[in-house]
């Protein structure tokens, strides 16, 4: 949970980071039922790799937000919201 917030507090737009973080947590306990979820658990295993330089991981950290937040708001699109 901890490793969670360190790879959010980089990002400079906190306003959905809850719902960022709740959707990691689904993926991580098996759920998601995202096509590419093995992909995704790439990018969270990467991201919260301590033994990299968290610097180095940086990349990899801004691919895995800008993944969530595309699968976050595809759902609200085609509902019409």
């Amino acid at each position: 949970m901890h490793g969670g917030h360190l790879v959010l507090a980089a990002d400079p737009d906190p306003s959905d980071h809850a719902a960022i973080h709740a959707w990691i947590l689904d993926v991580i306990e098996g759920g998601g039922g995202d096509p590419d979820q093995d992909g995704i658990r790439d990018l969270i295993y990467h991201s919260l790799n301590f033994d990299i330089p968290f610097q180095a991981t940086e990349r990899v950290r801004q691919s895995l937000i800008a993944t969530v937040r595309a699968r976050l708001q595809a759902p609200a699109s085609r509902q019409g919201r």
